[in-house]
């Protein structure tokens, strides 16, 4: 048997802040930033600048994306 690294999807997680630079993310690390502005759940209302549209976005996809 041989040892090998194990990952879990949970060690990369950030969890959601409405204050600090940890609110500010970019979507799956390639896309557009946001900033989270409230926290409803299973989904979080972001503020996407470069747009400047407010939506709802998957609370479970924030946490996986990377800070800005």
């Amino acid at each position: 048997m041989t040892s090998g690294v194990s990952e879990e999807s949970a060690v990369f997680r950030r969890p959601v802040e409405l204050a600090g630079p940890g609110r500010f993310r970019t979507i799956a690390g390639v896309g557009p930033a946001y900033e989270i502005i409230e926290d409803r759940g299973d989904v979080v209302r972001i503020h996407v600048l470069h747009s400047r549209e407010e939506l709802d976005y998957p609370k479970d996809d924030a946490e996986l994306d990377p800070l800005v």
